[in-house]
């Protein structure tokens, strides 16, 4: 068996992997898009040293004005993303500093809380050795042993009573007779009928003895209600009993102090709960600054943005064509070869700009699993499946389902299904329930469990699940062909009587 806080500091440690990747994604985007500002930088430079050739044999100098504008306010622009996007790293940095400090500061807690737990189990026990010396509590213990009794007693007589209607009731619902005036209402206040079929119906009750028949198939059916009924009602007897026990065992517990270490164990959960507030505020912080990062690092947002779109406008004027007529109107080889080079640095750019999609799914990819990740602990910790009475069977389990989260093979929703199915509640000794369900609520039971404490130290017998009540024979056909029967061979015979 794993303990709940064992699982929990698997997933810190699945959450903290995936935050390192999607961290290093980021870099290499980052990376990326300063190899884009170079390449433009030295698309710039190619475009105007093509230009400053043009001009010496032309003896114009509009192009390279404009072409040099262009030029130094890019420079300004990507010059002002480098630094806008060393701030957004630093913001990345500290927000994940102040999750792994948050971090830190929830195992205080947690230890904390064990501490807790362990002392009130400890007094719980010496309050519950007390009480099985205590004669009003023996008295109630025996008094819930023997309404138990009644319950299970009650049941197998309600049993008994189905199986019997279910046995003997076959013979007057599989006859098609007795079928048609029952669900007529025959011989009941409720039947009507015009003068000629009543007496026909009279003469057919007659001939099948209907009456009598009647009188015992009635009874076998009111019989399982009845007895479904008194369940209901020692059922009811033997629970307030139960709660009387639990009652009885939380009074002794205050009596004996235990109150004020299960204040302190309330205490240190509610701390924890607070520390836990925190985090999320924290991996929120981190999640926004992340993709602030993302967005500068890929000059989708920021200086860098308008930079391209500046530097694009600028070269948009001018096509790799015009450009190439434009180095052969000169004497001088150095700007075919500037042409040649642009071709390669578009070339560069395409293979760049085919990268960064791939690489953006990446980033995307590693931000959904951090983000499911955090979704899974923080419903961890709400259900509390962090607890001191909180196991899983294997840690094997807890590993596929951490390592197909990390892969993107499930999301948050089925694997948080998955610690469901897998999740059990621990009991820590024998008296896991002395107090009741509310006496230690208060300091993590985990929510999937809604058992609760129930009172009672003694034997308790466990009950059947309740069965639900005979349902009614399938109604016959309103108005059957009747066939009379010969005379002579009257009388209505079930196979058993009542």
């Amino acid at each position: 068996m794993t303990s709940g806080r064992d699982v929990l500091h698997r997933i810190d440690a699945s959450i903290a992997q995936a935050r390192a990747g999607l961290g290093d994604t980021n870099r290499a985007a980052a990376e990326r898009s300063s190899r884009l500002a170079a390449i433009e930088r030295a698309e710039s430079d190619a475009y105007r040293a093509i230009a400053g050739i043009r001009l010496e044999h032309l003896r114009s100098d509009e192009l390279s004005r404009s072409l040099g504008e262009t030029d130094e306010e890019a420079e300004r622009l990507i010059a002002a993303h480098e630094d806008g996007l060393e701030d957004l790293a630093r913001d990345l940095t500290s927000a994940r500093e102040n999750i792994e400090r948050l971090e830190r500061d929830r195992r205080k807690h947690e230890d904390a809380l064990d501490k807790a737990v362990e002392a009130h189990d400890r007094a719980v026990d010496k309050t519950n050795a007390r009480l099985e010396t205590d004669e009003e509590y023996l008295r109630r213990a025996g008094a819930l042993e023997e309404a138990n009794a009644i319950v299970e007693r009650a049941e197998a007589k309600l049993d008994l009573a189905r199986a019997d209607r279910a046995a003997k009731g076959a013979p007057y619902e599989d006859d098609p007779l007795f079928s048609y005036l029952w669900d007529r209402k025959f011989a009941t206040k409720d039947y009507r009928a015009f003068f000629l079929f009543a007496a026909l119906d009279r003469w057919v009750a007659k001939l099948i003895r209907y009456r009598d028949a009647k009188l015992n198939y009635a009874r076998l059916l009111e019989l399982p209600e009845r007895l479904a009924d008194h369940v209901e009602r020692v059922e009811a007897a033997a629970e307030d009993i139960e709660e009387s026990i639990a009652a009885y065992e939380r009074d002794a517990l205050k009596r004996d102090g235990v109150g004020k270490l299960r204040d302190k164990a309330n205490d240190a959960r509610a701390a924890l709960e607070s520390v836990d507030a925190s985090i999320v505020l924290a991996e929120q912080a981190h999640q926004t600054a992340a993709k602030k990062h993302a967005d500068a690092a890929a000059g989708r947002a920021g200086p860098m943005g308008d930079a391209r779109k500046l530097i694009a406008k600028a070269l948009a004027d001018r096509s790799i064509p015009d450009l190439k007529v434009l180095a052969a109107e000169t004497l001088t080889l150095e700007d075919d070869h500037l042409v040649d080079e642009l071709i390669r640095l578009r070339r560069e750019r395409l293979e760049i700009e085919e990268h960064g999609r791939s690489l953006a799914r990446t980033v995307n990819q590693h931000a959904n699993i951090l983000s499911d990740l955090e979704t899974v602990r923080r419903r961890f910790k709400s259900a509390r499946f962090d607890s001191p009475y909180s196991e899983f069977p294997d840690r094997g389990v807890v590993s596929v389902i951490l390592a197909e989260l990390l892969r993107g093979a499930i999301n948050e929703r089925n694997a948080w299904r998955r610690m469901q199915k897998a999740q059990r509640r621990r009991k820590r000794d024998w008296s896991d329930d002395f107090g009741g369900a509310e006496w230690r609520d208060g300091f993590g039971l985990p929510q999937q469990h809604r058992g609760g404490w129930s009172g009672g130290s003694g034997p308790k017998l466990p009950r059947a699940p309740r069965m639900p009540r005979a349902p009614r024979a399938p109604r016959a056909p309103r108005a059957p062909r009747i066939r009379f029967p010969r005379k002579g061979r009257g009388g209505f015979k079930t196979g058993g009587g009542f």
